[in-house]
């Protein structure tokens, strides 16, 4: 007698996890049969369905939006033209002109700006060194004819604020956790599911029934092919699943400065060293194929900021290693991973905290 096969669903990487059981509820909606008998446990299925999607849907959200890189060139470039600017005057043949890029150019060393460094820093900076250049420093300012540029970097330093809000309020409406919960709900009613219609076959010849079983068990064959599970001479509909190797858990195993370091306190790591991380259970690999946006170092207010793919080294399958942001206030934060290992979103966390110092 037919039955439907198992699955080992929690092996399923995200995208396949949401395709199969996308399929299975059409599937099961289709046959009229089965979406009358069953609709008790089809409804709550597909409800905690939805939330799966709508779960998947946030962990594939970007939070560093092509918007803000754009904005941060522009904003870099318009800060670099200011510095230029007022370092050529410095040795104007005009005297009080000299004078002006004189104290434009020890307002810009009191600051010292990183145009490279991390955003929000640079942000709450430049926005307090635009209020000196619109009030006490004036001036000097519209002395030197450089309204213009001063005008349309606040303009971008406003924008990166806003941006820089957006991502930080979407980080803060994101549950952790909220997908592997979603899938975890979606299994046990797709296996209670399974179990009626499983006792329904025994009890009753219905061939709409026995139809949907078969069409089913052709999908868990297919799956089992993607997650390597495999049911030995047994046919589909025989039922059944061979005992497997479980595949490792997607983890960061380890994260430590690579030398220097100390043995005591492996997790306290120096700014601008080279940095280790191993790991285990996945692939590192971006969205768009590289590596940008894929690490990231996140601070207790659930601010992000990503590793530069061009720092990011030596990469194998189980470990890489990078060097550390320079210019990172110090303090404790949380090493996250987001890799797009077989085309679905993975978001994994070092489960320790690393103190930068």
């Amino acid at each position: 007698m037919i039955k439907i096969d198992n699955l080992k669903l929690e092996n399923l990487r995200n995208g396949a996890h949401f395709e199969f059981h996308s399929s299975t509820i059409q599937r099961a909606k289709s046959n009229s049969t089965v979406n009358t008998q069953f609709e008790k446990f089809l409804t709550p299925y597909n409800a905690d369905f939805q939330l799966e999607d709508k779960a998947l849907k946030v962990s594939q959200k970007s939070f560093l939006t092509d918007d803000i890189v754009k904005v941060d060139d522009l904003r870099k470039n318009l800060y670099l033209t200011y510095r230029k600017m007022v370092k050529a005057m410095l040795d104007y043949p005009i005297e009080n002109m000299a004078s002006a890029a004189k104290v434009l150019a020890q307002n810009i060393k009191d600051y010292n700006i990183d145009p490279n460094g991390q955003m929000d820093l640079e942000t709450g900076l430049l926005h307090n060194m635009l209020t000196d250049l619109k009030g006490d420093l004036a001036e000097q300012v519209e002395l030197l004819n450089l309204t213009p540029v001063i005008e349309q970097l606040e303009t971008a330093n406003t924008k990166m604020r806003e941006l820089l809000e957006e991502r930080n309020t979407a980080y803060a409406e994101r549950k952790v956790g909220a997908m592997r919960e979603s899938r975890a709900k979606v299994d046990e009613d797709y296996r209670k599911f399974i179990q009626v219609v499983n006792a329904y076959i025994l009890m009753e010849e219905d061939e709409e029934v026995i139809s949907f079983a078969k069409k089913q068990n052709a999908a868990i064959l297919r799956y089992r092919q993607i997650i390597g599970q495999t049911s030995g001479n047994k046919k589909p509909d025989e039922g059944g699943d061979e005992p497997i190797p479980e595949p490792e858990t997607p983890a960061i195993t380890a994260v430590y400065q690579k030398e220097g370091g100390d043995p005591e306190n492996p997790h306290r790591i120096g700014r601008d060293e080279q940095t280790m991380v191993e790991y285990q259970g996945f692939t590192l690999k971006g969205q768009n194929g590289t590596l940008e946006h894929v690490i990231g170092l996140v601070n207790d207010q659930d601010y992000i900021e990503w590793i530069k793919p061009e720092t990011i080294t030596n990469v194998t399958d189980t470990s890489f290693e990078f060097t550390m942001v320079p210019d990172l206030t110090e303090g404790q934060y949380k090493v996250r991973i987001e890799t797009y290992d077989g085309g679905s979103p993975l978001v994994v966390e070092y489960p320790e905290m690393i103190t930068l110092w």
